[in-house]
């Protein structure tokens, strides 16, 4: 009789734990059943088929492209590493690693690609030369007509501003021509007996030149004074010559002046691109707890007690996986005559982080992640796509569930606060 009692003991404690499992098993199948029966994003249509980016092997990477500085930065127990690469005109920014990557317990994970470019700036020393038609070879009179400066823009993309030297002025003659003249000589003949033009020469030779007399002026040199009466005695004879002749005359002249200074030349210069991985840190693995050791005088009661034990686990583990697996963890809603109306849920995960709208009509929507997608979802980018059109999130998780509001008009998608 004292053995029975423990024995009945111990079968109504088995009857208790199995009753338990029984109502906990009934709990998680009607959830799942809720879940199922609200409508499903993935139920609605069938989602277009994403294009897949194609990964860079290590076979297409550019090689010789390494980062030229890495950064770990910690702010406020945040951990992000954060790699700069400098690219050269020649070199393709797809081979840039995004790979996730394990390091000292933390996982790292790419969440933002920068770009800038610089630019080479070329000087040089530079003389231009230029030619103007001027009338005059005065040199005063022509540095009035040159500009003091010069903007210089070069063929070969080099340009500024030169001065005006003074020096580099000259000018020579741009031409010239035949011009017809007479040729003119004045000779004097003093000391003529009589005012005869016989006494005249009728040609002389001026430099090199043949000239014929032309006229003839006469004047009284001396008087004799003959009864009272002043008569002449001698006369001087002023001649003049000509000949027709020709000459070279100047057509104008050119004047070059040259323009010195500084110029400089803006190429490309290198690509800067900073790639910013959050970190993660990697949890401890789980350890197996041991159960006392139930001392009975029974050995039965026992060995049954564990094996209920041990299905009751086994069963209350495979509920809540698939409980966990299958749950809906976004709410869709949609403003319907002024009501925020409920019209699909969806699951998203780090893996999975797409939110695909495209078998809804409008473009307007509410999404609402549940706090615990978003807490493991914090700092990463939620794709929210709706038929060809694609928009990331960056989640900033605060400790509550997460609502965006998606305005695919405005083509703009934000967190509600």
């Amino acid at each position: 009789m004292k053995q029975l009692i423990p024995r009945i003991k111990s079968t109504r404690l088995i009857f208790a734990l199995l009753l338990a499992c029984a109502m906990l098993l009934s709990c998680g199948l009607a959830a799942i059943a809720a879940e199922e029966g609200s409508p499903d994003l993935a139920q609605a249509a069938a989602p277009p088929t994403a294009a897949t980016p194609l990964p860079v092997t290590q076979g297409d990477m550019p090689k010789g492209l390494y980062p030229t500085d890495v950064q770990t930065v910690i702010l406020d127990g945040a951990r992000q590493i954060i790699k700069t690469y400098t690219l050269t005109a020649g070199q393709d920014p797809a081979g840039i690693p995004r790979d996730n990557f394990t390091r000292d317990g933390w996982r790292y994970e790419l969440t933002d690609i920068t770009e800038k470019r610089t630019n080479e700036t070329d000087t040089k020393g530079h003389t231009e030369t230029v030619e103007i038609s001027t009338e005059t070879k005065d040199l005063n009179e022509i540095i009035k007509l040159l500009a003091p400066t010069l903007d210089y823009q070069g063929e070969d993309g080099y340009c500024g501003l030169l001065a005006l030297d003074l020096s580099s002025v000259s000018c020579e003659a741009a031409g010239y021509t035949n011009s017809s003249y007479t040729a003119t000589s004045t000779r004097e003949y003093p000391h003529l007996s009589n005012a005869d033009t016989s006494l005249i020469p009728k040609a002389i030779t001026d430099n090199g030149r043949t000239l014929t007399l032309d006229s003839v002026s006469w004047e009284t040199q001396r008087y004799n004074n003959v009864d009272y009466e002043d008569i002449p005695e001698s006369y001087r004879a002023v001649a003049q010559y000509s000949a027709k002749a020709s000459r070279s005359v100047v057509t104008g002249y050119v004047t070059t002046a040259g323009y010195i200074g500084e110029v400089s030349r803006t190429a490309a210069g290198d690509t800067v691109y900073t790639v910013y991985f959050s970190g993660s840190e990697i949890g401890p693995a789980p350890k197996l707890v041991e159960l006392p050791i139930v001392e009975h005088n029974s050995a039965f009661p026992v060995v049954l007690f564990l094996i209920v034990l041990a299905a009751i686990l086994a069963l209350l583990a495979g509920a809540g996986a698939y409980w966990y697996l299958l749950r809906h963890n976004v709410k869709v809603y949609k403003d319907i005559d002024g009501k925020r109306t409920l019209v699909a849920k969806d699951k998203i995960s780090v893996k999975k982080a797409l939110i695909d709208l495209s078998p809804l009509d409008g473009y307007y929507f509410i999404i609402e992640i549940d706090k615990y997608a978003a807490k493991a979802l914090n700092s990463h980018r939620v794709e929210i796509r709706h038929d060809a059109t694609s928009q990331k999130h960056k989640i900033a998780y605060e400790g509550n569930a997460y609502t965006i509001e998606a305005d695919f008009v405005a083509g703009t998608v934000q967190a509600i606060y």
